[in-house]
């Protein structure tokens, strides 16, 4: 009769392998994170001014050229021929010398009739770039 106690092995774990994957967790960690800088935070008194801000400025107002689908040019509500147009803008804006100008077309609006709009601002000496254009449909 045998009567030692057996012996029971030991189990192996592969630590080699362990280590190699715990190297490459921490090349992911520290590629992957993002460090922040700390940000000061000051309390501060700004003083104040009862004559400075009192007042915002008014909300600009534009005159509008108007274009409908029917190919008809409107200026500040007017009908106005696309031939006086030039003139009738000249006019106004020696009516009022801080005049800006906005374009609302339609969408059916024709290309050269809005071209022609162009040529009239630009011979009456307003810069194509200083009107604002809104295109869309009517009533929508």
């Amino acid at each position: 009769m045998n009567l030692r106690p057996r012996r029971r092995p030991v189990p192996a774990i592969p630590i080699v392998s362990l280590i190699d994957i715990m190297v490459i967790l921490l090349i992911f960690f520290i590629a992957t994170t993002t460090f922040k800088k700390q940000k000061m935070e000051v309390k501060i008194s700004l003083p104040s001014s009862k004559a400075l801000g009192g007042a915002a400025p008014a909300a600009e107002t534009r005159a509008t050229i108007t274009v409908t689908k029917e190919q008809k040019v409107f200026l500040e509500g007017n009908a106005v021929e696309i031939d006086q147009l030039a003139t009738a803008i000249e006019s106004l804006k020696n009516a009022r010398p801080g005049l800006k100008l906005e374009l609302e077309a339609d969408t059916e609006a024709n290309l050269g009739l809005l071209v022609k709009i162009w040529d009239a601002l630009r011979d009456s000496g307003i810069e194509i770039n200083d009107v604002p254009a809104r295109i869309q449909r009517k009533g929508s």
